[in-house]
């Protein structure tokens, strides 16, 4: 087991008193899995990364338990938790133009790593730079580590953002949006480039998207999150082809089908309520269109599907016995191999 997170809660300070954000977030992750988190802007899926890798406010309240390799981060110290980011685990960041230095080369930007976590020479810490800037596919690199990131493009950029995150060769990435407002080809590309690096690494990696093709494309396995809870978990396939939250059936009913005309897409009616206005019960009744008495009163836990498959809803029973008279529609959206 590479990574395991357990009954993770965080609050933050508002106007002088705290507000859940994340509340009980489990899941683990295997070495040389991906794992996808999706949700709608708002559901905690950057929260969570930033939760992770203790990137938080000095005020916040975090609760649980994370373990990396047998190991808990909540017990390291802040001098072995800096040591840990970027080496043990790293993180891609969701907008490489405000996350690079402007002032800064992308050589150095890279290199600093390698200088917190290794004791390199400056000709080794430079030619570990370049062979970095060949494996992301990036071309000239000798050229390339004395540019500064406005000279690049958005795909070179997030390219270097990788580059940043693989210095230390991590057992875990993190990546928050990694192909966000990139173009499809770009986008591609970078896909397949984070599926060769899991191959040839075996690390472990966390996709935090709301892009559910990125998700077919490169998760073994998603968690689906809904107003700082999880309320779907299974493998891509068995998501895609058996989802059971009505949730996550309305996230898959929005998207397009290819060879399938549809006059308008589906979509969740209502938005994401905030942290100081949670409802009582099930966090999705007020949008959902089978939510009985029981959703709104009281908050479902985790209910075992099948092996590997588990959701947060009053409609199942374990096993997956359909409780109540209410119908379930499957989407329409099905993943194709």
């Amino acid at each position: 087991m590479l990574l395991e997170v357990k009954d993770l809660s965080l609050s933050l300070k508002r106007e002088g008193k705290y507000s859940k954000i994340l509340d009980q977030i489990s899941f683990k992750i295997d070495k040389g899995e991906t794992v996808g988190i999706v949700g709608e802007s708002g559901c905690g899926k950057s929260m969570t990364a930033l939760s992770l890798m203790r990137l938080l406010p000095d005020k916040a309240r975090l609760e649980g338990t994370v373990e990396l390799e047998g190991e808990k981060i909540n017990d390291f110290s802040k001098r072995k938790l800096q040591k840990s980011r970027g080496n043990q685990m790293s993180m891609i960041f969701q907008n490489p133009l405000t996350s690079l230095n402007p002032l800064q080369t992308v050589g150095r930007q890279i290199e600093e790593s390698l200088i917190l976590h290794t004791n390199m020479s400056k000709r080794e810490r430079r030619a570990r730079v370049i062979q970095l800037l060949d494996e992301v596919g990036l071309p000239r690199a000798d050229e390339l580590i004395d540019e500064y990131p406005h000279q690049l493009s958005g795909g070179m950029r997030q390219r270097i953002m990788i580059a940043i995150a693989m210095a230390c060769a991590p057992q875990l990435l993190i990546c928050d949006e990694p192909t966000t407002a990139l173009d499809v080809t770009i986008q591609a590309q970078i896909l397949e480039l984070m599926n060769k690096i899991k191959e040839e690494t075996q690390m472990g990696i966390i996709m935090i998207t709301h892009d559910m093709g990125v998700v077919a494309e490169v998760c073994d396995r998603v968690i689906v999150m809904y107003a700082g809870r999880v309320v779907e978990e299974a493998p891509v396939v068995e998501l895609f082809e058996n989802p059971k939250h009505p949730y996550t059936r309305g996230l898959l009913n929005s998207i397009p089908k290819l060879g399938k005309r549809k006059l308008q897409l589906g979509s969740i009616p209502g938005t994401v309520p905030t942290p100081e206005n949670m409802p009582k019960g099930c966090r999705f009744a007020d949008r959902c269109e089978h939510a009985m008495d029981i959703c709104k009163t009281t908050s479902p836990q985790m209910t075992q599907i099948k092996e590997n498959h588990q959701t947060a809803c009053w409609l199942y029973d374990e096993g997956g016995n359909k409780n109540g008279t209410t119908r379930s529609e499957k989407p329409e959206t099905a993943l194709h191999h």
